[in-house]
């Protein structure tokens, strides 16, 4: 097998480079840069993606909320990045989740107020008929800042509204609130939507030739591929642009990007098996030699001990809600925890 002849990676940020401005709706250039660069879509994180030797990939779900302990996929990262300041990490954002995912809750975001009350701002029905609407189908947040908000949180929703879909609000968001958590690196880590991915690599199967462009049609032509509806949901593709594929076939896509590792616990280690299986069967087909993603197990933080906990009021009424703690109420009660705090030192 020979390896491609040119360096996909390369081609992908340039393409990002123009494809970047169609997550935001504002014509303010100052506002656009700022913008770009809390998602770490600047050119200067860029190069630093385009040029980076390891890449260390996590893949949240498109929502205002990040509750624990899935907080720690993201803190594990940075805490790769700290001991070995050439990691570069990229968050692959799921955009296609509906909104009756109840691990992330996209519906709904909590916050902590000025006075240390539990907030909540409604952002989408839960109605039965409507619950398995994708959240990158709807329009961006337009919601009001709550004025008993912190200006943290009145930061991540004021720029939320700049989105061009609801998936780019919580893309800004979530970028906003890690950023004040000290979990996000500046210049070193970039949000991703997956479905720009995704287009590109669809994108490129009229414009490569030569191995790039066999191994783009063998992954396709294995791929169950869905599009957005126009209620709103997934729907076979159809013969169209796919929006999103398979599971495997989305994770195998990483391999366009180089040698990359996943963080993942048991549920990834479930199917990886899946994924390495994918990526032989493409390379073979296509005659290729690119690299299977690699997972990189993440190990339990303090011991399975939490590393920031709520006030006990806020704990009630966490209970009583019967919700998580998140990454930005720890940051409303904790400020840039990640920046004092490393559970897997």
């Amino acid at each position: 097998m020979k390896e491609p002849t040119t360096e996909l990676r390369s081609q992908f940020c340039a393409w990002l480079r123009h494809r970047r401005h169609d997550l935001l709706a504002t014509d303010d250039v100052t506002l656009r840069a700022s913008l770009l660069t809390v998602l770490g879509l600047d050119d200067a994180s860029l190069r630093a993606f385009r040029d980076a030797r390891d890449v260390v990939v996590t893949l949240p779900h498109a929502s205002p909320n990040v509750f624990f302990p899935r907080v720690y996929n993201g803190w594990y990262a940075r805490h790769l990045q700290a001991r070995d300041p050439s990691v570069f990490h990229l968050r692959v954002v799921l955009t296609h989740t509906n909104f009756s995912d109840l691990n992330w809750r996209p519906y709904a975001w909590w916050y902590v107020d000025a006075a240390g009350r539990l907030g909540r701002l409604t952002l989408f029905t839960r109605n039965k008929k409507r619950k398995h609407v994708v959240v990158a189908s709807q329009g961006p947040v337009t919601d009001e800042v709550p004025q008993a908000a912190r200006a943290a949180d009145r930061e991540a929703l004021e720029g939320a509204r700049h989105a061009a879909n609801r998936a780019s609000s919580y893309l800004l968001m979530s970028a906003r609130t890690e950023r004040h958590a000290g979990l996000a690196v500046d210049g070193r880590t970039m949000y991703l939507p997956l479905d720009l991915l995704i287009a590109f690599a669809a994108g490129c199967r009229g414009t490569l030739d030569g191995p790039e462009r066999r191994w783009l049609d063998a992954l396709f032509h294995g791929a169950t591929g869905r599009r957005v509806a126009p209620g709103g949901e997934l729907r076979d593709a159809a013969g169209e642009a796919p929006f999103i594929l398979d599971n495997s076939s989305n994770l195998s896509m990483l391999s366009l990007l180089g040698r990359v590792s996943v963080v993942g616990g048991a549920v990834m280690g479930g199917y990886w098996d899946e994924v390495t299986a994918r990526v032989t069967a493409v390379n073979r087909r296509a005659g290729v030699a690119l690299p299977a993603p690699g997972l990189l197990r993440r190990p339990a933080a303090n011991d399975g001990a939490p590393a920031v906990l709520p006030s006990p009021g806020l704990a009630e009424s966490l209970k009583d809600c019967g919700i998580g703690y998140s990454q930005g109420m720890a940051v409303a009660e904790h400020g840039a925890f990640a920046r004092t705090t490393d559970p897997f030192a």
